[in-house]
Formats: structure tokens, C-alpha cells, sequence
């Protein structure tokens, strides 16, 4: 395997001064607009989907529909430990400049489409560039501001996940509504066009504004194991997607691909032990924090994944809100991890970086939303959901940045796009693991519960949720009120997986937050000398290269 010399940024020695420059502030505004387009494309096609379908191809449309939405998160979710070695091979700042080129000029792409076939695969494109906008930005951080900040610059990247998340559908129904923007009528084409302006910005400040100095280092990437892992998660999405909508559990073809899933993440954890630079190294997980967060991330993951959809679902379906109410009713959450994940970061700052009982808190706060969300009946008042879902927004805040920035000081420099990518990697699958068996609990209860009752007769034995609303009263609150007690039943599963997560908070080590050039300490602590100068035996000095080679002059 060709093991190329390139450029991979070297510590930087801004992040060695007490405070962030406004100059790095700036550009990781840039960093996060950015960013926030690629967390946005994932949600803001969901309510724009039919329409789109009907547009293009009114005849095959609405067949081909799902992969609009699935082809994306394939190409997001499959790319995203390959991003984290990328980065470290060739520096984090090119990385995030490319990844965001390919995602605008697919954006580019998908506006102009002429068939519902073109604009699946410009989505296949645009979500293989968006898969290194939110991982590669953490990145970034790590290695632009120093070890006290980077908790508050985190937690707004945080934020601005679920704000992306929430207004994502409200966002996508205004552009293909009836609606005027600049004097100029929207449609459903606005959904990538806007992208390209605001990209521009956010890519132009990156550009001009961040500077990483890089050293030359010889690496070789693993690209048997980038295909293994690409193959067996994209296998293991369409499992989770497909499985209990489009086919049954038990159909042959969700089976082969949970088959298939299996064997290829199992040969892939096998090429990992074989890799002379592995992209997932199993040696990182010999280190308490990393073994313990990344479970944690995928068990949060999974308990909050499908929890949003589902309060979403509950504001539409039972209680007949627009979209726009519904995301303005989810302000509570937001408000949470406004209030939390910038709170944290200054706490951290001013603690001497101590973040152990922010997961601990983050997991107990958490569970108690949705337990509070396990209250709700069809009739309940807007301040129950309201209560769990500012309880469920304060364990955010705690949680989900908290632990990978955890990750990060855990591991040196030279590992620290792919463990960063490892933590992210987790948390992804462990959001589609927890869609896919939280849908399957709703759908068995929905139907147990249907069956017992008198409404399923009006329809020969089964009703769809979305055509509860149709049906004719008393039957339509008596279907409802069988559907959100189902529905309940999800967030108090939710809410005992999240205490899972809180009794894995007890095993991460407690650590104050270093630089990400301490690589004697680290070294020593994971017990690989690889890490260390191979002449000296120590770690190489901050800002410096290797014996073999210079730095290199130019910023990457």
C-alpha cells in the first residue's frame, strides 16, 4: 500500500494561548454555517419529499420518495470514519474545504435535476460531502482553540444540530409552500439552491481566516477497510430503514442485509488488527475514556433518536398543529441546550477543565424528560411536553459534545481526527439502531392495542396512524388516545436506556482537559510507544516535525 508523504496539521500554537483570537472566532463561525447547511439537509427534505416526488416524476415519483432521504444518510453516515483519517493524513482544514465543495456543487446539482434517478444520486453526492462538515468541524475546534474553550465552541456546535433538527421541517415546508422570498417565489429547488450562497460565506471565512500550520508525516490509508466499513454500515442502515415500513422483520431481504451488516463491520473490526494505520484503531480503545464514551454516545444515541420524531409526530398527528406550531412548540428543548451546553463550557473553563459530572447530570436530566414525555395522553396540556422536552434539552446540552470532547483529550494529535470520527460514528449508528427498534416497539404495541378494540373493525382489522385523523368520532380519539399510549410506552423505554448511559458515566475517567500536543502523557497512559519519537523515545515537540522532514510553510 502506497504510503504517501503529505501535509497533516501540526499542534497549533494559537490554541496554546489562554484565549481565542477574534480571527479564529470568525472563521469557526464560517466552520459551524457550514456545518449547520449539512445537519439541515438531513431533515429539511423529510416534508419536502412528496412534493418533490410529484414534480418531477408524478407517474414513479412517490415509489423512488424514501431514497431522496435515505441516499443522503448513506453517503453521510458510510464516509464518516474515512473523513477521520483523511484529516489526520491530510490535514483537517483541506479536508473540510473539499468535503464542503463536494456538498455545494452537488447541492448545485441537486436544484437543476431533471428526474427523480438524477436527483437520488446528486443526494448520494451532496451526503458523502456533508458527512465531513460536522465531524471534520469538531476537528477543526480541537486543533483551533485552546483545551478550556473548546467545551463552549462545542456545545454551540451542539446547539446547532438541533436547531437543525427541529426547524429542519419547518424550513422545508415554508420553501415548498406558496411563499415569496426575496421577491421571488420558492419551491422546492430553494431546498438546495440556498445552500449555495450561505456555503459560499461560510467556506470563504474558513479559507481566509483559519490558519493550521502542518507538518509533513508519511501515512498510508487503509482503503480495504474504508470499503469494508462503507459496505457494512450502508447495509445496516437500509436494514434499519427498510425494516418493519417497506418490508417486515422477518422478510428475506431485511435478514440478508442484517446478515450481510454482521459479516462485513466483523471483517472490517478484523482488517482493523491487520491495518498498518487502521482507521478505527482498536489500540484507542485501551484507553477508559474512549472505551467508555463511545458506548455512551451510542446508547444516547439511541434513546434520543427517535424521541424527537416522535413528540413531533404527536404535535401533528394528535393535536393537528402545522409544521410551523410544531417547531415552535419544540422551543423548550432548545432552550435546554441553549441554557446547558453553553453553561458547561464556561464551567468547564473555570473548574480546571473537570467535565466527568456533566455526562453523569446530562443522563439523569435526560431520563427525567422523557419519563415526563411518558406522562403525555391525547388530551394532556402543552406543559407536560413542554417540561420533558426542556428536561430532555438541559441532558443534551450535558451530553452529546461533553463526550466527545472527552474522546478528544483522551487521545494525541496524531489520532485525533479519527478518534473525533469514531465518537461521531457511534452516536450515528446508535440514532438508527434506536429509530428502527423504537418504531418496531410502537408499531407491536399500536397493533396489540388496536386489535383489542372496536376501532380496528371499521377498517377489516388495521389503521395506519396517519389515517386515525379520518376516521369518525368517537372512533378517531379513541384510535388516537390507543396510539399515544403506545407512543408512551417508547419514551419510558427511551428513558430506561438513557439510565444505562448514566451507569456507564461512572467508568470514564476523570481528566482535566490538556492540549492536544501532550502526546508523552497519552502515549504512556494507552501504552503505545508508536506515538513517541522513535529516535528520542519522547514526544515530539509542540509545533515541531519529525526528524525526517520540516514543517511545511503553507496552512492546510
Amino acid at each position: 500500500m502506497a504510503t504517501p508523504t503529505v501535509a497533516a496539521e501540526a499542534p497549533n500554537p494559537m490554541a496554546d494561548t489562554a484565549k481565542t483570537s477574534p480571527r479564529v472566532v470568525w472563521a469557526l463561525v464560517g466552520v459551524l454555517l457550514t456545518a449547520f447547511l449539512g445537519a439541515l439537509d438531513q431533515t429539511v427534505v423529510s416534508v419536502a419529499a412528496y412534493p418533490v416526488a410529484q414534480g418531477l416524476d408524478p407517474e414513479n415519483g412517490i415509489r423512488l420518495m424514501p431514497w431522496l432521504i435515505t441516499a443522503y444518510m448513506l453517503g453521510s453516515t458510510a464516509t464518516q470514519p474515512l473523513y477521520g483519517k483523511i484529516a489526520d493524513v491530510w490535514g483537517a482544514k483541506r479536508v473540510f474545504v473539499t468535503a464542503t465543495a463536494v456538498f455545494l456543487a452537488a447541492s448545485a446539482l441537486c436544484g437543476a435535476a431533471a428526474s427523480m434517478e438524477q436527483l437520488i444520486a446528486f443526494r448520494a453526492v451532496q451526503g458523502i460531502g456533508a458527512g465531513g462538515l460536522y465531524s471534520v468541524s469538531l476537528i477543526l475546534m480541537a486543533r483551533a482553540v485552546p483545551a478550556r474553550q473548546r467545551a463552549k465552541f462545542q456545545g454551540v456546535a451542539g446547539l446547532i444540530i438541533a436547531l437543525a433538527t427541529v426547524f429542519g421541517p419547518l424550513i422545508g415546508g415554508f420553501l415548498t409552500g406558496d411563499h415569496s422570498l426575496f421577491g421571488v417565489a420558492t419551491s422546492w429547488r430553494w431546498l438546495f439552491y440556498v445552500n449555495l450562497p450561505i456555503g459560499l460565506v461560510g467556506l470563504a471565512m474558513v479559507i481566509t481566516l483559519l490558519e493550521l500550520p502542518v507538518e509533513r508525516r508519511k501515512h498510508s490509508i487503509d482503503y480495504p477497510g474504508a470499503a469494508l466499513i462503507a459496505a457494512g454500515t450502508s447495509a445496516f442502515l437500509l436494514m434499519t430503514t427498510w425494516g418493519g415500513d417497506r418490508y417486515a422483520w422477518s422478510d428475506p431481504v431485511v435478514l440478508a442485509l442484517g446478515g450481510a451488516s454482521a459479516v462485513l463491520l466483523a471483517l472490517f473490526a478484523w482488517r482493523q488488527t491487520r491495518a498498518s494505520e487502521p482507521l478505527m484503531p482498536l489500540r484507542l480503545f485501551r484507553e477508559r475514556t474512549v472505551a467508555v464514551a463511545t458506548p455512551m454516545l451510542f446508547v444516547v444515541g439511541f434513546a434520543l433518536m427517535g424521541v424527537i420524531t416522535y413528540v413531533a409526530l404527536y404535535f401533528q398527528l394528535v393535536r393537528g398543529y402545522s409544521a410551523t406550531s410544531t417547531g415552535l412548540r419544540m422551543m423548550p428543548m432548545i432552550a435546554g441546550i441553549v441554557v446547558t451546553s453553553i453553561g458547561s463550557g464556561i464551567v468547564i473553563s473555570a473548574r480546571n477543565g473537570r467535565y466527568k459530572i456533566f455526562p453523569m447530570a446530562g443522563t439523569l436530566l435526560a431520563a427525567a424528560g422523557l419519563a415526563v414525555l411518558g406522562l403525555l395522553k391525547a388530551d394532556s396540556p402543552y406543559g407536560l411536553p413542554a417540561t420533558g422536552l426542556f428536561l430532555l434539552g438541559l441532558g443534551l446540552g450535558l451530553l452529546m459534545q461533553v463526550l466527545v470532547q472527552a474522546v478528544q483529550n483522551s487521545v494525541p494529535s496524531p489520532d485525533l481526527g479519527t478518534a473525533t470520527t469514531t465518537a461521531t460514528f457511534f452516536r450515528t449508528m446508535g440514532q438508527s439502531f434506536g429509530a428502527a427498534v423504537f418504531g418496531a416497539v410502537l408499531a407491536g404495541r399500536f397493533a396489540a392495542k388496536l386489535a383489542a378494540s372496536s376501532v380496528a373493525q371499521l377498517s377489516g382489522g388495521g389503521v395506519e396512524p396517519e389515517h386515525l385523523v379520518t376516521l369518525p368520532e368517537p372512533a378517531r380519539s379513541t384510535g388516537l388516545g390507543l396510539y399515544v399510549d403506545s407512543m408512551d410506552t417508547v419514551f419510558l423505554c427511551a428513558a430506561v436506556v438513557m439510565l444505562i448511559a448514566f451507569a456507564l458515566s461512572f467508568f470514564l475517567r476523570e481528566m482535566e482537559l490538556r492540549e492536544i500536543d501532550d502526546i508523552e502523557a497519552i502515549a504512556s497512559e494507552l501504552g503505545d510507544t508508536r506515538l513517541l519519537d522513535t529516535e528520542t523515545g519522547s514526544a515530539p515537540q509542540a509545533g515541531s516535525a519529525p526528524q525526517a522532514a520540516r514543517p511545511a510553510t503553507t496552512s492546510g
